[in-house]
């Protein structure tokens, strides 16, 4: 739905301002200012911080159960008579694919490797051990699992109600409400949360757009012979800024849509072959103990945090920093990620209850990471404990992002399936920039709520943002600088995320109830009229269509 509206300027030009006052600190001193900045975030910041984080997270998980398991999950979004407009299939695909999606096509092979070879002392058991390979399968469901989803859910959850259910505006700044009223949307303080959470969503899809050039790189190199560069990095981005740019243009219901429909079953035909090509048996086996060991350790492992001291190069005792440059990090991550990929979820929920909101973009995505980690990760670890194909050389040499394809080599049909996972890694990028692109454009556009489709030059001009400032970091060899920025826009988010979490309690509790202990619809939808918006059109394939794609 295209409606008249005014680009509230603050909120863009904010981010804008920033990063360019980065581009300028870099240009003067790239060097110094990294060390300045990874000082502050990584050695003091998570050090000092870091630990909130894994608490926050965990509360964030215990939430989604509580609205999964009691009355609130029964709430409807839109109203009694809201009808959903997109099925169950096309919004997980919707959810994966903007999501996780990735994300783990990046590390699906490489955490496991790393962690298992290159284990840390504090846990007491030698790289490549069976023990240590438990622990690194382990520690990937964390990371991969329940927690990161838990982070962009329950802000999903908080906005899906505020907007869907009491009318408000459709901007990241409504999870304020339950905490200062719903006046708060109107003031200078919520224009200050809405530029900061485009500022951290700006640091975080360009990181992950980052990423996805050094993989792509290594599909070149593998395909061409063409070594990574700094030229072959920025026009992978700019392949990359056309693609999701023409995606975003489409709006919600075609482009994002089907892109998302066509990646998630490539995800799935790509998990079973490399399920039956590589070695079942043993990924059967290692998924079900390490599933074990993932849910008998969660609570202890969600608050990992090694306050134990190692010595460094110069023999002096300092914090030993894996968990704060890992867990943590992916934590602060996401939390960077989640007012706006939250609200992105709101556009995919009308019609549905919180239940099945928390299932789809929780629990499915969180199930899949799992299975996706054990597929990919038990078969590298297979080639490199069992047959002896050294991809820990390869890491060292050639980094994280040329393990996936490569890990195709021990299978059959090997360069059919690289194909295949680039086309899936493309359109995991793609998807993932295209859908907060359409996001911030939303929320930079007055008077507009979650079916309406922002002008095509607010689409693009975040589209370029990202593009840009992927570029200008990797072109400076700062891809661990992005890294440090998302770090650094993240922090801040634990707080305030947590703050809106109590206030969505506090607010919740207050709500009327049925005598059964349901809640009683709220006024704003109690006998409102479903939306008119039409179901999202399904394949025109008859058996995709009758699975719900």
């Amino acid at each position: 739905m295209k409606e008249k509206g005014k680009i509230k300027w603050t909120v863009m030009s904010v981010t804008v301002v920033l990063f360019i006052a980065m581009l300028a600190a870099i240009l003067v001193n790239a060097e110094k200012f990294y060390d300045i900045l990874n000082n502050f975030v990584m050695n003091n910041a998570m050090w000092g911080l870091g630990w909130f984080s894994s608490l926050v997270c965990l509360g964030m998980v215990i939430f989604c159960i509580v609205v999964m398991v009691t009355p609130l999950g029964k709430v409807k979004l839109g109203g009694p008579n809201a009808k959903p407009k997109f099925s169950m299939m096309q919004w997980f695909g919707i959810s994966l694919c903007t999501g996780i999606g990735a994300g783990v096509v990046f590390w699906g092979a490489a955490e496991p490797l790393i962690f298992a070879m290159d284990i840390p002392s504090y846990t007491g058991l030698e790289s490549g051990s069976d023990g240590a390979v438990l622990w690194s399968m382990a520690r990937c469901f964390m990371q991969w699992g329940l927690t990161p989803y838990a982070t962009c859910v329950v802000t999903g959850v908080i906005l899906a109600y505020l907007i869907l259910n009491k009318g408000a505006p459709f901007k990241t700044s409504s999870l304020l409400i339950p905490l200062m009223g719903k006046d708060v949307v109107k003031s200078k303080w919520a224009d200050a949360f809405d530029a900061w959470s485009a500022f951290a969503l700006t640091a975080a899809v360009a990181g992950g757009l980052g990423y996805g050039a050094m993989q792509l790189s290594s599909a070149v190199k593998a395909f061409a012979g063409i070594q990574p560069s700094t030229m072959i990095y920025v026009a992978i981005i700019a392949a990359m800024f056309v693609c999701y740019n023409l995606s975003a243009v489409s709006g919600l219901r075609n482009g994002i849509t089907w892109l998302s429909n066509r990646n998630v079953q490539l995800f799935f035909i790509m998990l079973l072959f490399v399920f039956l090509a590589g070695p079942t048996a043993y990924i059967c086996n290692l998924f079900t103990e390490s599933l074990g060991a993932y849910i008998s350790d969660f609570f202890a492992a969600s608050l990992n945090t090694a306050p134990y001291p190692v010595l460094n190069e110069v023999n002096e005792m300092v914090p030993n920093m894996w968990p704060q440059n890992w867990d943590m990090y992916w934590w602060v991550d996401w939390m960077a990620y989640a007012p706006l990929l939250g609200l992105f979820m709101v556009r995919c929920a009308y019609g549905r209850t919180l239940r099945e909101f928390v299932l789809i973009e929780w629990l499915l995505p969180a199930v899949f990471g799992i299975v996706w980690f054990s597929v990919f990760g038990g078969t590298i670890l297979h080639a490199q404990i069992w047959d002896g194909v050294d991809f820990l050389t390869m890491y060292s040499t050639e980094g994280a992002e040329a393990l996936t394809l490569n890990m195709f080599n021990v299978l059959p049909l090997s360069t059919l399936a690289k194909i295949i996972m680039l086309i899936i890694i493309t359109i995991s990028l793609v998807t993932q920039c295209d859908s907060m692109a359409v996001t911030l454009a939303g929320m930079c556009y007055s008077d507009a709520n979650e079916n309406t489709e922002p002008p095509v030059r607010l689409k693009l001009f975040w589209g370029t943002v990202f593009a840009v400032v992927a570029a200008v970091f990797v072109s400076l060899g700062g891809i661990s600088g992005v890294k440090t920025i998302k770090s650094f826009a993240g922090i801040p988010m634990c707080f305030i995320c947590l703050a809106c979490m109590v206030g969505f309690v506090r607010f919740i509790l207050k709500r009327p109830r049925k005598a059964d202990g349901s809640f009683e619809p709220e006024p704003e939808v109690a006998d409102a009229m479903d939306n008119g918006e039409p179901m999202a059109p399904k394949s025109k394939i008859k058996f995709l269509a009758k699975l719900g794609w």
